[in-house]
Parts: C-alpha cells; structure tokens; sequence
C-alpha cells in the first residue's frame, strides 16, 4: 500500500505531500489543475520513463517520493536487498529528474537502476489509462488475463506444455543440425578411420623417431666411428698385437715414480695422487670407449636399409603430426572424435521416433492447456457479464475464442476476447466493438473479477470513467469500492457520482497567478468534499440545488457501504 506521496516542481504542481490511508481515494480537479501529474507520480516511482519536460518551468529538478507498506510482499524487501538497499516493513523510494542530464533512482537509501522500481511496481501497485485500455486490445494481453485468472490449475498445465514445447524445440533443433552436417559428418568419419587405421599399421612408440635418427646417424658413419674410437682406446690401454708404450701405463709409471719420490718429501704425496687418480679416469675412459666398439658389433645386425624403411614408415604419419609425439597426440583426439561422430549418426537412427514422441507430448500437453483455458474462459465470461450488469450493461459481455493453432510457446492455440453490447450482435473484436465508456467499464469490470482471484497491494485507476455517466458512473463508483475491500485503490475521476463513493477525498487546486500556473494537492473534510462535488455537478460549489445532490450522492453512498450493498443490484445508486 501506498502510504504517502511526496511531489515537487512536477508539471504544474510546486511541491505537494499527501498521506494515502487504505480503501477509495479519488483524486479530483479543475481541467488543466495537475490531475494526471498525480498518476505521472505514481508512474514515475514505479519504473515509468523520466523524460525532462515533467520538471516543472523554471525548476532545477522534479522530485517524487513514495513510501510503501510491504505487507504481504515480502518479495520487494528482498529485491530492495539485492540492489543495497534498506526495506523491512516499509519502503522509500525517489525519483530525481534534472531539468538537464540523467534521472536517478533511489530505493531504500540507495541509488539503484530504474528497472528495480520496475520490480517493485510490479508487486505493489497496478496501474490502469487509456494506455492499459490500448493493451486490452491485443491478443497477448487477453491471454495473458485468461492465464492468471485460471489459478495453479491453469498455470500447472501452461507450466507442463511450456516444458513440453522445450523440449520439443531442442529435439527440432538438434535433429536439423545432425542432419544438416551428415555429409560433412560421414567425410570426417571416413577421414578419421583411414588415420586411424594408417596409425596403426606403423603402431609408432614415443620417442622412436628421434632414436632412429641418431641410430641411422651412427650407422651411416660406422667405420669412421669405429676406427677413430679404437685408435683412442688402443692410445690409452694398447692393443694385443701392438706392444708400442700406452697412456695409461705412462700415467701409472708416473704416478708410482712420483710416489715413490713422496715417501722423502711428503710435498709431493699431492701430485702422486692426482697422477694416480687421472691414470684411472683413463682407464675408465677406455673402457667406455671399449664398450662403444662393443655396443657396434652388436649393431653389425642392424642394417641401415632396416632403419631407413622404418624411418620411412614414421614419415608416412606426417600428416597428423610433425614428429611421433604430435602423432600419438592426434591418435588419441580422433578416436574420441570418432565416438562422438557415431554416436551423432546413431542418434539419427532413431530421431523420427524421438520427434514423433516429442511432438505427441506437446499435442497432449497443448489440448490440456487448451480445455482448461476454455474452462476458465466460461467462468471468467460469467463474472465479468455479471459486473457489467452492474455497471449498466446488463446485456454486454465477453467472451473468449480459443482456436487450435500451430504449437508456439504458450499453447497450441489462439486466444481472442470477444466483446458484445447486446446479446442480439454477434461478439467481435473489442477494441473494435467497444466505446470508450463501454472499454472502461469492461476493464473495471475484469479488474474487479480478477482481485477474486489473485492480491494485489494497490490499483491506481486514471479516467477509467470517460465517457460515462449517470446511473453507469455511480455503479463504476460501486465497482471501484467493492475493490477498495481488498486493496487499496487510488481513482482520477471528473464525476461526482464515483467521487461519492470515496474514503478519502484529494483535489487538485490551480492557481492562475502572476509567475504562471500553479497548482496545490489537499485533502478534504467531509464539508470540503461536499463542495467539491458541487462544483464537479455543476460548475459552481456554492449552487444550493448542486449541494443538495452532492448531499445526496455522498449520503447515499454511505448508506450502501454501511449496508453492505456493494452487491450488484442492490440499493439504489448515486446518480440514479
């Protein structure tokens, strides 16, 4: 609930605060005073477009504020929360318009984007123009009415075919992409299986390739190798057949004569051994050396052609990779590649079968949508027909016309509000059909049924009594109280015959002075309501024959609600 409005410099009215209390409050005013810069507020702080020309003339900035009562949405407190702010049982929120630069938008003590008062709107507050008329027109907004007054029983099976329908789609979609790279698919598979199949023949190791190259290195140089390296080792430790002096005998020889010398001046017990020690890392060496020749008499099987054919065999692989290792890297992507490609063309296999139960489901699930549409269709059709009874238009109502159609996401069908002034004309399009007297009440009377079946915190109705008058505006006046029962509801209204009706009484004051118009919000006494709804029957606030029917419109309307005759035909109505 809406629990004061604070304006300044908006439209024409200065700077405004007004505490709203629950039940009917209207909102009347000369023609020009600011009426609709009390809804423009209202707009405003719940996510409306701020556009600078609402800044009031010569005003550096408008400013709106609001406090809202939180009872029974504790959803707004959390979405409060989310963006920063503060909100427990009540919530502040602003709008701040420049006459130049960027609105700004203020919930719970913290600037936050518009689009959180949007959320916040959402919950607390419904608001209903000739804009909210306009939506009345299109086919979405008739299902989406239809949707929310069916309850959990509509919303369960609109949940069920909406899933359905998902599913539905990405089977579709998934089927055209399969199909769609067959050709593709079937030339990447065949690719695949030939490296696969190549790779396997030659079965390369890791790390063979480099091992080859140096082994076909070594052979190709065998006897240089060999001769070089024998000469070295026959160099250090000799040969069987050659007798001529050896390194390492040398290095022993030396190493024992020096040690010898050592054992009379012990300064040189260092070199001796050192000598000694570089006599064994010779012999060290030619073994080595000796175990290299070895190493090649035991290559004298391997042949150079051998190496070079399996080489060669490696070098065939060089289209999936640049050595072994890229190769066996490649081996291990496409075989997981490949399961996946067949596991695609085997899903292919069975896809009719999928779709075709895919689609039953949405079938089934659509024609249980649509029968419980049309079940909620008739019992929306009679409540609002009984509304607009009440609303002088005994004979009017709606109907809905759901027609089978192409599964899409919110059905398989067409849903259409068909309006009728009288039940000899054959029900039509409303926007069509319906005066803009008759749309308003059509809208009051669908707001009146759909508050029976779904809460909400605060209606805010602007003109929805244009174009009507007499016994009608006093039944509309009747309407909007019967719903000020379970919410609060805010009305503009240029008629006495709905103002009668109201709990709280606001009028807009115009004040054609020097510096330009100026206009004023205050809230009136029972006296002051009196002479205000004068002046709204006649023009003058002071004429004793309009103060007489403002006595008796109020009188009697206080007398309804005393007697609990909100009830459609009940007692006698204001203007009647």
């Amino acid at each position: 609930m809406i629990e004061s409005l604070a304006i300044e410099n908006l439209g024409v009215i200065a700077s405004s605060h007004m505490d709203l209390g629950p039940g009917l409050t209207v909102v009347t005013g000369e023609t020009g005073a600011g009426k609709t810069m009390f809804v423009t507020a209202l707009d405003l702080l719940t996510g409306s477009r701020a556009e600078a020309h609402m800044v009031r003339a010569g005003a550096e900035r408008a400013v709106v504020e609001g406090v809202f009562s939180l009872g029974g949405a504790p959803g707004v407190a959390e979405r409060v929360g989310e963006a920063g702010g503060e909100a427990d049982d009540e919530v502040i929120v602003a709008r701040v318009l420049p006459a130049a630069g960027r609105a700004r938008a203020t919930a719970g003590g913290r600037t936050v984007p518009v689009g959180v008062l949007s959320d916040i709107g959402a919950e607390l507050v419904s608001m209903h123009g000739q804009s909210e008329q306009l939506t009345l027109r299109r086919a979405a907004r008739q299902r989406e009415l239809l949707d929310r007054f069916g309850g959990p029983q509509l919303a369960a099976a609109l949940a069920d075919y909406r899933a359905d329908f998902a599913a539905w789609t990405r089977l579709e979609k998934e089927n055209e992409e399969l199909r769609a790279g067959a050709q593709e698919r079937a030339a990447r598979i065949a690719f695949l299986e030939t490296a696969l199949e190549a790779i396997e023949a030659v079965r390369p190791v890791a790390g063979e390739d480099e091992r080859l190259q140096a082994l076909s290195a070594r052979l190709s140089a065998a006897e240089e190798l060999t001769a070089a390296v024998g000469r070295a080792h026959d160099g250090l430790v000799g040969s069987d057949w050659d007798e001529a002096p050896n390194a390492v005998d040398l290095i022993n020889a030396a190493a024992a004569e020096v040690g010898r010398a050592a054992e009379r001046d012990a300064s040189l017990a260092e070199e001796a051994e050192a000598i000694t020690g570089l006599g064994l890392q010779l012999a060290d060496a030619a073994e080595r050396l000796g175990g290299y020749l070895q190493g090649f008499e035991e290559l004298s099987e391997v042949s150079v052609e051998d190496t070079e054919s399996r080489r060669a065999a490696l070098g065939s692989l060089s289209a999936y990779g640049a050595d072994v290792g890229a190769v066996l890297a490649f081996e291990e992507r496409a075989g997981a590649e490949l399961l996946a490609l067949r596991a695609s063309d085997e899903s292919l296999t069975d896809m009719d079968e999928r779709l075709t139960a895919a689609r039953n489901a949405v079938e089934a699930s659509g024609e249980a949508l649509r029968a419980a549409r049309c079940g909620a269709a008739e019992d929306f059709s009679a409540q609002v027909a009984a509304e607009l009874a009440a609303l002088s238009m005994p004979k009017a109502g709606v109907v809905f016309e759901i027609e089978p159609a192409a599964p899409h996401a919110l059905g398989a069908d067409t849903v259409r509000m068909l309006f009728s002034a009288h039940s000899a004309t054959q029900p039509g399009d409303i926007g069509k059909l319906a005066s803009g007297g008759e749309l308003s009440r059509v809208m009051l009377a669908i707001e009146v049924v759909m508050a029976r079946t779904e809460a909400f915190p605060t209606f805010v109705f602007d003109e929805v009594d244009a174009g009507v008058g007499g016994r009608a505006a006093g039944e509309i006046g009747r309407r909007l109280a019967l719903l000020a029962e379970r919410s609060q509801v805010i009305v503009v209204t240029h008629l006495a015959q709905v103002a009668a009706w109201a709990d709280h009484h606001i009028t807009v004051v115009k004040d054609d002075g020097g510096a330009g118009v100026v206009s004023g919000v205050s809230v009136l006494g029972e006296e002051e309501r009196e002479a205000e709804l004068a002046r709204m029957l006649g023009g003058m606030s002071e004429s004793g024959s309009a103060r007489a029917h403002a006595q008796e419109l109020m009188a009697t309307a206080a007398q309804a609600k005393r007697g609990g005759a909100q009830r459609a035909g009940g007692a006698p109505q204001p203007g009647s």
